[in-house]
């Protein structure tokens, strides 16, 4: 599964390795402005995204959009994310 990971904090680094080893693909964002960032998303092919966050609205901007676009997850755990 290809996921994105959108994160204000430097921590995604530990989650795209746990991620990668239970053998899904990762992208690392902030992707930019909202509109902008889920046109990127939808045409890379993005399948899911887990949002890092303590409620950044650019984030929950980003969340809504895709999720009502695309009808794909977003997640806001890792526990969440299928295997």
């Amino acid at each position: 599964m290809k996921i994105a990971i959108l994160s204000a904090a430097d921590v995604a680094g530990w989650y795209t390795a746990t991620l990668t080893e239970r053998g899904h693909e990762v992208t690392i964002g902030p992707f930019g402005h909202a509109p902008t960032a889920v046109t990127s998303m939808i045409e890379d092919g993005i399948e899911g995204v887990l949002i890092l966050t303590d409620g950044d609205e650019n984030f929950d901007e980003i969340a809504a959009r895709f999720t009502r676009a695309t009808g794909r997850p977003v997640w806001r755990n890792l526990t969440e994310i299928p295997r």
